[in-house]
């Protein structure tokens, strides 16, 4: 799974409860403070700080979520930032096209995410957090 923190993207090995009587694997996502990019199947997860922080730089500095997404990017790997962890590694014998095959953007992800982590918020600071 890949991970967005503020500190970068990452990948790793998460694995949810699949206990009998275990919540859905993205309500145990959201109590570990992660906020997946897709409820059934889930591959990427936002941290709340990440989401946080951007909202912030979105608000104060007017960032743009490709330039956030970006600067993540380059916090991951300075050097390579194209390199950065996707969904999928291409296989050996494919890898001279790297740029294009090696790393999922996930742009539209934190796009999408951000949305929704907005409208909750707003939500919340007006007194309808009770109805989740």
């Amino acid at each position: 799974m890949v991970i967005i923190d503020k500190s970068g993207v990452h990948r790793l090995e998460i694995r949810c409860c699949d206990c009998p009587n275990a919540l859905s694997p993205d309500i145990q996502m959201f109590r570990h403070g992660f906020f997946p990019a897709s409820f059934n199947r889930p591959k990427t997860a936002f941290t709340f700080r990440v989401l946080d922080d951007f909202l912030l730089d979105n608000l104060e500095c007017g960032t743009s979520a490709m330039n956030y997404y970006s600067k993540l990017r380059r916090m991951t790997s300075s050097m390579f930032p194209h390199l950065v962890p996707g969904n999928t590694m291409p296989p050996p014998s494919t890898r001279h096209d790297i740029d294009q095959a090696c790393c999922k953007d996930r742009y539209r992800e934190l796009m999408r995410v951000a949305r929704q982590w907005r409208q909750l918020k707003t939500m919340k600071w007006h007194g309808f957090g009770h109805l989740f």
